[in-house]
């Protein structure tokens, strides 16, 4: 590649694929991918430098972790508390202490949730047309017919846990409605061993009754207990994806690995039969430089019971899929696409980061994230021609990752209790609770972000990337923070508006009151002396509801 070259400590793996065969005891031999001709960025001296079982993304320290030891990671997993709860307490006193100020306030953020919601509005009628258009499309007949179509592998991630052996069931035949089935998908059944005997008894039933309409389906048992392993969905995925390392190493030492496919779905995702198609379709279309930094991920639609799940369950479901419709729409605004739950990519990303964290819990964006910053630290290590600055220094505009849209439906369950309405609220609150947890990705942004500030690189980077990293942030930071800044304000104004009105009713009476407002109308209201000077605040703040 002509840029500098990372050396490989002495003793340990070359290639991840090494790493996943020494970490699981195996003897195998060193497993080196075939590329294709001419493609710098799969080059066999690239990837002999990469992984040695961790994260690319930071780096010559070769992994970036939150848990790391040192000052750093401490400050940065501190920053977001420091920003949200400083804020909501601010909220309170000004409510109670400097109301006009409280009102503006309050309406400046339900000013940006205006813009905020319309964007996603329309973004979403867009998204909804597109998905309709393309739902009719025969993607597997446009594959068959493009002029590069060759064989692929489909690895398809199962993660799961104490989940109902019937609806697995479900998942799988419908996984199995897709054309490319029978002759290139290879599923892989992650399971946890905490599940015990009927975790494998499970396993080893679905697998006897579905192995005939898949290449190959597997299962891995995801162990406890490991060192710098979360129990969750990053970790298990992870366990898997080194087991199908392992297991399928001759065969990928025939493929290219831009043509290897990783797909991470939920065990009750159910993915449109022409998914896979169209994901291998639209990777062929895409410049194979191009292609190893992306992902693809489908339209997600809670829907499977959204008539039988409770309404304050339903309304989330509803922000869930706009949310992330209208990101993949229009992904420049309020910041990039983000994975989310359901997505694809290739083994060529998947090797140049070291797979999935073992470390987190909100895997998707995590990936998205790593994978992010793993991009703009290879840059900064290879790039030897392009912009220059002052120095004569060539500059890396930012990272190559993307996410694309692909327009096909992806079903999955809203989360519900079989023991009621209540008991399925509290469920739907314990995932939301899971789902905050997020929140560090936001400190493990700014960690990466500081990190390249403190590098020997920093002049290197151009302000468009560091534009482009602040976007993730503040993105993140609207899902984590500012969400839940503007829903204490919108409560605490309700509460004040409600208190003022009734203090005006109990001060005048009903008779009087009523009077005023035939005669006047609410434009009296509005002229009460609490809220002289915050009257058009007062509308902002209510006026999106």
């Amino acid at each position: 590649a002509g840029g500098p070259r990372l050396r490989r400590p002495k003793g340990q793996p070359s290639t991840f694929l090494d790493a996943a065969t020494e970490d699981s005891g195996s003897g195998a031999a060193s497993v080196k991918m075939a590329t294709s001709p001419g493609t710098r960025s799969l080059g066999i001296d690239a990837r002999s430098r990469l992984f040695n079982g961790g994260d690319r993304a930071a780096g010559r320290a070769m992994t970036t972790s939150l848990f790391e030891g040192g000052l750093l990671p401490r400050v940065c997993c501190c920053i977001p508390g420091l920003l949200l709860f400083p804020s909501l307490i601010a909220i309170v006193l000004m409510a109670l202490l400097w109301q006009q100020a409280f009102y503006w306030v309050t309406a400046a953020l339900s000013a940006w949730c205006f813009v905020y919601t319309t964007n996603m509005s329309i973004s979403c009628l867009v998204g909804a047309w597109r998905m309709r258009r393309d739902v009719e499309v025969n993607w597997h007949a446009k594959l068959l017919a493009h002029p590069d179509n060759c064989p692929c592998m489909h690895f398809v991630f199962l993660p799961n846990y104490l989940e109902d052996q019937g609806m697995l069931l479900v998942t799988l035949q419908n996984l199995a409605r897709s054309p490319l089935a029978r002759d290139s998908m290879y599923v892989v059944l992650a399971m946890e061993e905490r599940e015990g005997q009927a975790g494998r008894d499970k396993a080893a039933a679905l697998i006897d009754e579905t192995r005939h309409l898949f290449a190959d389906i597997n299962a891995t048992f995801h162990p406890a207990g490991l060192p710098c392993d979360l129990p969750g969905k990053s970790s298990n995925v992870q366990w898997a994806y080194k087991q199908v390392l392992q297991r399928f190493a001759p065969r990928l030492n025939h493929i290219d690995a831009a043509h290897v496919f990783l797909h991470c779905s939920d065990a009750d995702s159910l993915l449109h039969p022409q998914y896979l198609s169209a994901v291998t379709y639209e990777a062929l279309c895409t410049p194979i430089e191009e292609r190893v930094w992306r992902f693809w991920m489908p339209q997600p639609l809670q829907l499977r019971n959204l008539f039988s799940s409770p309404s304050f369950t339903r309304v989330t479901g509803y922000a869930t899929f706009l949310t992330e419709m209208a990101a993949l729409t229009n992904p420049t605004f309020p910041g990039p696409a983000i994975c989310f739950s359901t997505y694809s990519t290739t083994l060529a990303l998947a090797w140049r980061v070291g797979g999935w964290d073992a470390d987190v819990i909100a895997e998707d964006h995590h990936m998205f994230c790593k994978s992010f910053f793993a991009s703009i630290w290879e840059q900064l290590e290879e790039q030897g021609s392009g912009g220059t600055d002052s120095t004569g220094q060539a500059r890396v505009s930012g990272s190559e990752v993307r996410v694309l849209p692909v327009y096909l439906p992806v079903l999955s369950f809203m989360v519900e209790s079989e023991d009621g309405w209540l008991a399925s609220v509290h469920a739907r609150f314990v995932q939301a609770r899971r789902h905050s947890q997020g929140l560090a990705e936001i400190s493990y942004c700014l960690l990466q972000h500081m990190k390249l500030l403190r590098s020997r690189h920093a002049r290197r980077l151009a302000p468009a990337a560091h534009a482009r990293i602040l976007s993730i942030s503040f993105k993140m930071s609207l899902l984590h923070l500012e969400a839940h800044v503007h829903a204490l304000a919108s409560v605490m104004a309700g509460l004040l508006v409600f208190v003022s009105a009734a203090s005006w009713v109990l001060t005048l009476g009903p008779s009087a009151v009523f009077q005023t407002l035939t005669a006047s109308g609410i434009e009296r209201v509005l002229s009460l002396q609490s809220w002289v000077g915050v009257r058009w605040a007062v509308c902002v703040i209510f006026a999106p509801l």
